[in-house]
């Protein structure tokens, strides 16, 4: 076939970036097109978040129901392994533990333990009270808010030592490692640590002294 024969050939006028530069171009959206809405995570994270409702006062059980009843005001707690809870006063601790004891219908009568705990916002003294007679328990708390507490002093208990004799060592074992001072005792002294020991063990803030016995000294007991 002669040159003449072939079919001419298309012609552009067009550059080549010009072709390209065209074939990159997006396509138009329609002028109805709404913008894509935000993800729902996006929208709920702006939205600030509401406060936490305070939790609702528990009712009072059987022994803060009693005391109500004598006239000593108490706070239920979430029970304690099945055991009913509850805070005390400082200033109604007596009066509540000798009705405890005393009366026939609770009667109370045994104090297994005494302890203390250092919370994050207060000093706890802690009493497990048994009944023989009627094979029941309870846990009393004492609270003292670490605010309330000066600088240089140790949050004040009373004591229950001249109440139930096993409150004695129980006491000077809590005052020893919580620094729970428990007022009136007849001798309250260290019990574990030797008499001239600085700071309570089980505090939150303790820190131990280096000594023979706690050193890195491959020597020491530790």
């Amino acid at each position: 076939m002669t040159d003449e024969a072939k079919p001419e050939e298309a012609k552009s006028d067009a550059k080549p970036e010009e072709v390209k530069s065209e074939a990159a171009k997006p396509e138009a959206k329609p002028a109805d097109a709404k913008p894509a809405a935000k993800p729902a995570a996006a929208a709920a994270a702006a939205k600030p978040a509401e406060p936490a409702a305070p939790p609702v006062p528990l009712e009072p059980a059987k022994f803060g129901q009693f005391l109500k009843e004598h006239g000593i005001s108490s706070e239920r707690l979430p029970d304690s392994c099945g055991v009913e809870t509850i805070v005390v006063a400082a200033d109604q601790l007596e009066k509540a533990m000798r009705l405890l004891r005393n009366s026939s219908e609770i009667k109370l009568d045994l104090l297994l333990t005494v302890t203390g705990v250092d919370s994050a916002d207060t000093f706890d003294s802690v009493y497990h009270l048994w009944s023989y007679s009627h094979l029941d328990q309870l846990v009393v708390k004492v609270l003292t808010k670490k605010a309330d507490v000066a600088e240089g002093e140790l949050p004040a208990v009373p004591s229950l030592a001249n109440f139930w004799s096993a409150a004695n060592w129980h006491e000077r074992e809590t005052y020893d490692l919580v620094g729970i001072r428990y007022s009136s005792h007849p001798y309250l002294r260290r019990i574990l640590n030797p008499w001239d020991w600085e700071g309570h063990p089980l505090r939150r803030d303790y820190k131990q002294l280096v000594d023979a016995l706690n050193d890195k000294n491959p020597h020491s007991m530790r």
